[in-house]
């Protein structure tokens, strides 16, 4: 498969009493045709990696490459890279026509090329009867929608997007995501897309490297990311996990901390060992009777579509489980009931802290 852009041993340290170093050798490839998210939370260094791919940051060391080239120290408009920033910077006094053609304008295309390719790009953002119009007249999603023509009519090889839906309200934040997921398919530009939004990572990206600390923490499709996180970081930052520290006592056995045991997956680590288990919430049962965690419901909380229940276990800690509501809208358990808790050992992982 092609890399469209590729870093071994990227770093960047800005200079200062301490130096802040943003970004840790990292080591990525990104690959043609694919909607990539850099994911993580404010600080970790994912905005200071798009910035470095876009030239607006130089790297400290490492290597930096587009389709194989080194762009290292290549200018920003000298690579064929464009971004979409969350404000999306349209020209006030321009109608949106005009704004999309702006680039094409400086790269010396014609005037008819120019308004020929915005309107085309307008249609693809399904915009094609707006082009008359100034910026100030059309809505929050409608304008995301201009920058987004306005980047893609240059045809760059690889599209930046830093948090671009971080400014609309959630439901069409919700649209935006197949809007974008679309364009990137339609297109078959390369998408590196920015966020913090876990759920906006997992509903859109091909892959997701989840970032901490200016390092990478993992790389891989949404469902490995979920199901298969490689470190506690990962577990905690991606969706909801309980946690509990046990003992390994050999084949599939553990005995947590408040002494209860529990049957998880074979792990490589000697019987005696300590480790960090964790499972989904939604991975666990409430039941009134039968084997499991016995408990007492402490707290409920109504979600919509689902209920998560936090449950004070009998021999210390507390976990939560969330189950999907009932068509009635009757709840499993009222807070004060005595339950069981069942986990299944399949939904059981073992992480790095």
């Amino acid at each position: 498969m092609t890399s469209a852009i590729g870093l071994s041993g990227l770093q960047k340290t800005y200079p200062g009493a301490p130096p802040v170093r943003a970004l840790r050798n990292a080591d990525l490839a990104i690959n043609d045709n694919e909607f990539f998210t850099l994911l993580g939370p404010s600080g970790c260094g994912k905005t200071t990696l798009l910035r470095l791919m876009a030239g607006f940051e130089v790297p400290t060391g490492g290597k930096l490459t587009l389709f194989g080239e080194d762009i290292a120290h290549l200018p920003p408009e000298k690579r064929p890279i464009n971004t979409v920033f969350q404000h999306y910077s349209l020209f006030p006094h321009m109608t949106v026509l005009e704004n999309v053609a702006f680039g094409l304008k400086r790269l010396h295309k014609s005037d008819a090329e120019a308004k020929q390719v915005a309107q085309q790009m307008l249609d693809l953002v399904h915009l094609a009867d707006f082009g008359d119009r100034k910026p100030g007249q059309l809505s929050g999603g409608q304008q995301q929608r201009v920058a987004l023509a306005r980047a893609l009519a240059p045809q760059p090889r690889v599209l930046l997007l830093d948090e671009p839906l971080s400014a609309l309200d959630l439901k069409l934040r919700q649209s935006m995501r197949a809007e974008l997921k679309r364009l990137q398919r339609e297109t078959g530009i390369t998408f590196v897309f920015v966020t913090h939004d876990q759920e906006e990572a997992l509903a859109m990206s091909d892959r997701i490297a989840v970032m901490s600390q200016g390092e990478i923490q993992q790389v891989g499709d949404p469902a490995t990311i979920y199901e298969f996180p490689e470190n506690r970081f990962v577990a905690e930052f991606i969706g909801d996990a309980d946690f509990f520290e046990a003992e390994v006592l050999g084949g599939t056995e553990y005995k947590l901390s408040n002494g209860a045991l529990l049957t998880g997956p074979r792990t490589e680590a000697a019987i005696g060992s300590q480790v960090t288990l964790f499972f989904r919430p939604e991975k666990a049962e409430l039941k009134q009777s039968g084997s499991g965690l016995p408990g007492q419901v402490s707290e409920i909380l109504y979600l919509g579509n689902s209920t998560d229940y936090v449950v004070d276990l009998a021999q210390g800690g507390a976990l939560t489980v969330r189950s999907e509501n009932h068509k009635d809208g009757t709840a499993l358990a009222d807070v004060g009931a005595d339950v069981v808790v069942e986990i299944d050992p399949a939904a059981v992982r073992v992480v790095t802290t």
